[in-house]
């Protein structure tokens, strides 16, 4: 595993203990360390994030027409199929795009734990806990962890606690104590899922679109479950990355469903709220266009009835049960 290890260190983990012992040097507070590194890999990898967020307003203009064809073609899963990828086709939104920055981002966080785990052995000591460095003197062990920056830490050492989290007591290389950390790391993980589904989105008969839309709630428990016993400085760092992540999406696609969860955020305008409505106006009407070119008559006229719900939808299959059900629908219009 060496042969892997070496650039590993190399590449990413050197490097990031480095900008930390750097930052760390400037204000003596590794908790502001860390939230200013993950603040300046965030603007380092900027049009990557630039990339997920707008897929993910693409995402949030198609809501409403979504709704249409899976409400116009119901179990037809693969009809809803088609007219799915033609509104990514016209829209130019292609589902795997919002990947790429999670795969970039996965190494990093990776490279952060190493980085805690590191820190938590401590620089420069005699611990036998933390193997290959036993007998280094502190000079020794910095002179080869810190080779961008002479005598890092001074005289004083590196303190790795933060004076405005006063509950971890043990430094940011432990994990916290009162799991308060991963605790935000989940939630601020939940808002963000949230805040990245459509407004108008409603729940898919579609196993597939279900089961994405169930992990949206799966992975920030996850987050809670892993971050638990892991070095609170890396839950920090999760915390501060999502929290970024989170101002990105309230200026480029506004609440998304979070507003449905907290209503008083109706009242609250976003950025995103003068052009979204717009767009989604745009995207029924392609939709409603698409269908009426294959023969299908567009779904608004059914939904406009007030009290139909996706039962009173299934109730009739066939083309004159849905012609009578329009006729009926049209007469109290």
């Amino acid at each position: 595993m060496d042969f892997l290890l070496g650039p590993w260190n190399t590449l990413l983990v050197h490097p990031l203990i480095t900008m930390l012992v750097l930052v760390y040097g400037w204000f003596r507070d590794f908790g502001i360390a860390i939230v200013a590194v993950t603040v300046a890999i965030r603007l380092l990898l900027y049009p990557l994030f630039v990339a997920q967020i707008r897929s993910q307003r693409v995402m949030q203009e198609i809501g409403p027409a979504m709704n249409e064809i899976r409400a116009k073609y119901g179990k037809d899963r693969q009809k809803v199929t088609e007219e799915q990828m033609k509104l990514y086709k016209e829209r130019g939104y292609n589902p795997a795009s919002g990947c790429l920055p999670l795969l970039i981002q996965m190494p990093i966080l990776f490279a952060m734990y190493s980085a805690m785990i590191q820190f938590g052995c401590g620089l420069g000591a005699t611990n036998p806990s933390c193997p290959g460095i036993q007998g280094l003197t502190r000079d020794q062990f910095d002179s080869i962890r810190y080779i961008f920056i002479p005598n890092p830490v001074g005289d004083i050492g590196l303190d790795l606690t933060a004076n405005w989290l006063p509950w971890i007591t043990g430094g940011l290389g432990q994990p916290d104590p009162w799991f308060i950390l991963p605790i935000l790391a989940g939630a601020t993980q939940l808002i963000s899922s949230v805040m990245a589904m459509p407004s108008g989105q409603k729940q898919s008969a579609d196993p597939q679109a279900r089961m994405m839309q169930s992990m949206a709630y799966y992975f920030p428990l996850i987050t809670v479950v892993i971050a638990w016993g892991l070095p609170a400085g890396l839950s920090l760092y999760w915390v501060a990355t999502t929290l970024f992540q989170i101002a990105q999406q309230y200026v480029v696609t506004g609440w998304g469903q979070l507003a449905k969860w907290l209503p008083f955020l109706r009242a609250i305008p976003t950025p995103a709220d003068k052009t979204l409505a717009s767009l989604q106006q745009a995207a029924v009407v392609e939709a409603n266009a698409d269908m009426k070119a294959t023969g299908a008559r567009p779904a608004a006229a059914e939904a406009a009835a007030p009290g139909d719900g996706p039962g009173a939808q299934r109730r009739g299959t066939g083309p004159r049960d849905k012609q009578r059900k329009g006729d009926r629908r049209k007469r109290r219009g």
